[in-house]
């Protein structure tokens, strides 16, 4: 599944009541007014959706929904892994942030290498899902959630 880079909300003038409710919401400071009309800077915004959530008068709407998903973990079904070690490559092709490595795992009572996921730094996934994607045996499995 491919994500799209561009924020997922828009303010409409006609229905803003100038309430300031998404103003105070916001964690990054992305809303703001000019010539009395609320304004988002891109730049700022994390599309938390925060400002949905607390509009009063349905004024900001989500343009797009794939942006919403945020990945909580990747599992790795190790039946079907083959240890091809694709996804330990460190040059950002297969993961942009070099978030798996080889560990250690009982199996049948005997310690083998296994693919693992970083699953502590699980905020550094930006939900590419290139690993989903490129992984040649479809051994690694992104678990989402929608906020």
């Amino acid at each position: 599944m491919f994500k799209e880079k561009f924020i997922p909300v828009q303010i409409d003038p006609d229905l803003c009541i100038r309430c300031e409710r998404c103003l105070r919401a916001c964690k990054n400071n992305a809303i703001y007014f000019e010539n009395s009309l609320r304004h988002i800077d891109y730049t700022k915004c994390k599309g938390c959706l925060t400002c949905v959530q607390v509009c009063p008068r349905n004024a900001i709407v989500i343009t797009s929904v794939t942006t919403s998903n945020q990945v909580l973990t990747i599992k790795i079904d190790h039946h079907k892994c083959t240890m091809c070690k694709e996804c330990l490559k460190d040059d950002g092709s297969f993961c942009p942030n070099n978030l798996f490595y080889l560990g250690k795992a009982k199996v049948n009572g005997n310690e083998t290498e296994i693919i693992k996921f970083n699953y502590k730094v699980v905020g550094k996934c930006k939900g590419c899902l290139k690993c989903e994607t490129l992984c040649p045996e479809h051994a690694i499995i992104p678990l989402e959630y929608e906020i």
